[in-house]
């Protein structure tokens, strides 16, 4: 089976971000299948791209066409990164989108396509695949789209959230089926789409070989000075949907004690700001790191005590899907969320970590206090974490699940 995968960020361990789609499309590569992934060149970094591509986004070639561990990667250039403004994210999406149609239309031999948002725009050269070729699809929604744009201002004209749910429920009813992160999406999705579509969960995996509580993290204790403190880790996006100014707070309220230190490793819209507020406020227990690449992260979660997983205050951030928590569970961590949803639930019942109701800044601290001075009970939610990684959130398991999904839908 030949199977285009579009997913406009597509990273390997050697970047630093997400890597749900190349795992998935590497274990498809070994189960005997053929896959085309259709990305940008965001997240690949130079070496990865070919000989001499150009650190500047802008010199690197129009299109590099390169093999990643058996995957056939197609990665045109189309420059993002987090700090870029609303109306520049909007054109890379645009771009992204009217490029895919083309290859979408042309590609041979093409059993089946999988379109994995966000951005929703992904969807619509799947759709167009459908319309004029034939070619059956399956979009997974990593985000809901267009609720988190709204919900953040994103999008404020009513003419145009109406245009992007149109949208949404077109690419919903094109598709053969629909793969959605976590369970509320899911129903949503259900609601928007028309009767019997089948609706697939199939949440974010944790990377158990890769990270492992057996790393040992004293050497980056002892190069980033943290060998005396215990240290909260928030490693990932820094941008608004994160909620990270409830991290600042919680230093400003906990300075009297000298063990804590909160540590925010990534880059994004909102650092610059936070580490501004950070000054302003005079905290000494607050560290920024840089964004590191995926291979040097087990060494940095295996220093850390206890890993922190925020979001901004809204509604829709209950159906989080973060990386980072999946990331913490292969790695044997406690995990001190602030909302609820799927991911809390799933925390709690297994015993790997911890949350509180979203804006609730006592709660978040006093929990914060209460695993800073029970050392037995982190041990045993690390194992728990652990157990969670390995059984529920199973990498080998869960990408599958998706292949049987493919599979059914390309006879």
């Amino acid at each position: 089976m030949h199977i285009l995968y579009i997913h406009q960020y597509f990273a390997t361990p050697h970047g630093g971000t997400g890597t749900r789609s190349y795992e998935f499309a590497r274990r498809w590569v070994s189960a005997g299948h053929r896959v085309t992934l259709l990305t940008s060149q965001a997240q690949l970094t130079a070496e990865e791209l070919g000989p001499k591509p150009g650190a500047d986004a802008e010199t690197r070639p129009r299109v590099a066409r390169i093999h990643v561990d058996g995957i056939e990667v197609i990665a045109l250039r189309v420059p993002y990164h987090q700090t870029m403004s609303a109306p520049a994210r909007v054109w890379a999406f645009v771009r992204f989108m009217v490029s895919c149609i083309g290859y979408v239309l042309r590609l041979p031999e093409v059993d089946v396509v999988f379109a994995s948002s966000t951005p929703m725009t992904v969807g619509v050269p799947a759709l167009a695949g459908w319309w004029l070729r034939r070619r059956p699809f399956v979009f997974e929604v990593r985000d809901l789209w267009p609720d988190g744009a709204i919900a953040f201002g994103g999008v404020r004209s009513k003419v145009l959230a109406a245009f992007l749910h149109w949208l949404e429920r077109r690419i919903y009813a094109g598709a053969r089926a629909v793969v959605a992160l976590a369970p509320g999406p899911a129903e949503e999705i259900a609601r928007r789409s028309p009767a019997g579509k089948k609706v697939e969960v199939v949440p974010n995996c944790a990377d158990t070989d890769l990270f492992s509580p057996a790393v040992d993290g004293a050497e980056v204790r002892r190069a980033m000075g943290w060998s005396s403190r215990f240290v909260c880790l928030h490693a990932g996006a820094l941008g608004r949907t994160n909620g990270l100014d409830l991290l600042i707070r919680t230093a400003d309220r906990m300075r009297e004690d000298p063990r804590l230190l909160i540590v925010l490793l990534g880059e994004g819209s909102e650092r610059a700001r936070l580490e501004a507020e950070a000054r302003r406020r005079g905290l000494t227990n607050v560290q920024f790191v840089d964004r590191r690449p995926k291979r040097e992260m087990p060494a940095i979660f295996a220093a850390a005590d206890v890993c922190l997983v925020t979001v901004t205050p809204l509604p829709i951030m209950e159906h989080n899907s973060a990386n980072k928590l999946f990331d913490a569970l292969a790695a044997g961590k406690p995990v001190l969320i602030n909302y609820g949803g799927w991911q809390r639930v799933a925390l709690e019942r297994g015993g790997a970590g911890v949350g509180c109701a979203q804006g609730d800044d006592d709660g978040f601290a006093q929990r914060l206090r209460e695993l800073m001075e029970d050392p037995a009970r982190l041990a045993e939610m690390g194992r728990a974490a652990r157990r969670l990684a390995e059984t529920e959130f199973n990498r080998d398991r869960l990408s599958t699940r998706v292949l049987k999904l493919l599979e059914e839908v390309a006879t």
